[in-house]
């Protein structure tokens, strides 16, 4: 599989940051962040759902692929790392998948904070509700059932589960150790902790 486009991105990201000054300024960016275990998961999920990327050859080697960066997106170590080292010069808000899990309205009212935006409660309420997983999965929308060219939906679906932790459906015990030893070493003093890792 060749290397991703993604690397190519992170390496200009410094030129991006020294030409875009007057647009960082009042641009602000959300970068969601899901423990990696469960984006692995679901990464591999969606390779096997999409028509245009290589469909795993088992869950072994996507494992193998992702730790390496050589998945659509290229490197999860790598991309996280970047964006949050520029987080303060980019103006960017990191807010965990699993925050947005167990507490939405609270993610919801920090994101708004963030984009200097009140909300009344009435809109507050529609914006949990729109922003519920059960509610994304049936809305035509941002649920891309109409897009059969590019996703087969007799291998599943955009939006699977919702939940965390469904990493321990896939991993074996063996795979779970060999990941928290790379996790470890790769991100052992990265700021940004996970749950349920």
């Amino acid at each position: 599989m060749r290397k991703c486009w993604t690397n190519s991105v992170i390496q200009d990201l410094n030129m991006v940051c020294a030409c875009l000054d007057s647009f960082i300024s009042w641009h602000q960016i959300i970068y969601v962040a899901r423990n990696p275990k469960d984006v692995i998961v679901s990464s591999y999920h969606f390779h096997e759902y999409s028509r245009f990327l290589e469909t795993p050859k088992d869950f072994q080697d996507f494992l193998e692929k992702f730790v390496e960066g050589n998945v659509f997106y290229g490197s999860w170590f790598e991309h996280i790392r970047d964006w949050h080292s520029h987080k303060d010069e980019l103006n960017i808000l990191f807010v965990a998948y699993e925050d947005m899990k167990n507490d939405l309205r609270s993610v919801v009212q920090k994101v708004a904070s963030f984009l200097n935006k009140k909300l009344d409660e009435e809109t507050l309420e529609s914006i949990l509700n729109q922003c519920t997983f059960k509610h994304m999965k049936e809305n035509p929308r941002t649920n891309y059932k109409g897009l059969s060219e590019l996703f087969n939906p007799e291998s599943g679906s955009f939006f699977r589960k919702g939940i965390t932790g469904d990493w321990k459906n896939h991993f074996l015990v063996s795979q779970n150790e060999w990941f928290d030893a790379i996790y470890q070493k790769k991100m052992g003093d990265f700021p940004l902790k996970f749950d349920n890792m």
